[in-house]
């Protein structure tokens, strides 16, 4: 039996900033009570992306994402949370990793500055040994006394050893800064990927699921059949409406982690909107697509959904699904226009199906 959990907001974490700029608290929230008056009007709910986007909105310094709310978010349009997931992604995926995207440039600057320093240094030392060197054996040639030898090879025994304590020195300093750039670079990696997630399922977003279908699609004619389920929660708002927006982002949740264990290789599971989702199956024909496509079915079918604390029952949570294999010379958005239709019939000869395209 599975059991929604309920999900508690995270306290923003305590950050230190030297000299940071005064905070106009009666502006600030002003903004935030005109961002939900904003929502409602548009006949969105309280969810925390929407607040977010209208925030932003109301900000007034990105246009295209102003453009882009007042084309897909219009004055009565209804709740359409496919539309706020879709402009959230294209203009606030980064959220407050932005910064962190800052702060490693700025650590990584720093460090290349050392690094340059370190070996400015060493070169440094470089040529006032060889400059030292040249003198000694300029000297040499023209000594003749035993005494005068003997303190020249004393004086090259100190330069020696006091080259070779700059040179432990400037590589203990390379070896730390290439230590440091290397963590910096696999954090940037870590951000670079997590733009590329869904961060309520775990899932690739849809501008992961665009990348991974073009690549798919490239690759169809050598690696063979290659085929696209679209999946699609029915009744969804049912379960927001009647439960809440935490026990529906907790039904995503868990199936998100549906869709990951039905997958594998270069298999890609995405959210593609909503409660929208797409499985990417490359080397995969159309009966073989079905076939996973009825296990997920199955599998969530046969789920018993609980609200926790609460004890209700959300009753059976089903979902339709669109199979379409691709067509030699067929573009991405072709592909995805077959598998929606398939999907489409699902719905409309039932739900709680999976139908394949033609």
């Amino acid at each position: 039996m599975e059991r929604i959990v309920t999900i508690e907001r995270m306290q923003p974490r305590a950050t230190t900033q030297a000299s940071a700029a005064p905070v106009d608290l009666a502006a600030t929230g002003e903004r935030a009570r005109r961002a939900l008056a904003e929502a409602e009007r548009r006949g969105l709910p309280p969810d925390p992306r929407v607040f977010e986007l209208f925030y932003a909105y109301l900000g007034g310094e990105d246009a295209r994402l102003r453009a882009a709310v007042d084309a897909m978010l219009p004055e009565g349009g209804g709740a359409n949370m496919d539309a706020v997931d879709r402009i959230h992604e294209a203009h606030l995926a980064l959220g407050g990793q932005a910064e962190r995207f800052l702060d490693v440039g700025r650590q990584v600057e720093l460090e290349l500055a050392l690094l340059s320093e370190s070996l400015a240094r060493r070169s440094a030392a470089n040529d006032a040994f060889q400059y030292d060197l040249a003198r000694a054996r300029d000297g040499m040639s023209i000594l003749s006394r035993p005494g005068t030898v003997r303190q020249t090879i004393r004086d090259l025994i100190d330069l020696t050893t006091r080259y070779a304590q700059q040179i432990e020195g400037h590589d203990a300093v390379l070896a730390a800064a290439r230590a440091q750039v290397s963590d910096l670079q696999d954090e940037l990696q870590e951000l670079r990927e997590s733009v590329y997630i869904d961060h309520l399922t775990g899932l690739a977003n849809r501008r992961r699921f665009d990348g991974a279908l073009e690549l798919a699609l490239h690759e169809a004619p050598e690696r063979g059949a290659l085929s696209l389920v679209i999946c699609d929660l029915d009744h969804f708002k049912r379960i927001n409406d009647g439960f809440g927006h935490a026990v529906g982002d907790s039904v995503l949740k868990q199936f998100g982690r549906l869709l990951r264990q039905n997958v594998q290789g270069k298999d890609t599971a995405a959210r593609f909107g909503g409660e929208e989702f797409a499985l990417i199956l490359p080397k995969t024909e159309r009966l073989g697509a079905r076939h996973v496509a009825e296990r997920i079915r199955q599998e969530l079918a046969a789920r018993a959904f609980v609200v926790t604390g609460t004890r209700k029952r959300l009753g059976t949570v089903t979902a339709s699904l669109g199979v379409a294999e691709w067509r030699r010379g067929e573009s991405a958005a072709e592909l995805i226009a077959r598998a929606d239709a398939a999907l489409y019939r699902a719905k409309n000869g039932g739900r709680n199906r999976v139908i394949v395209a033609d």
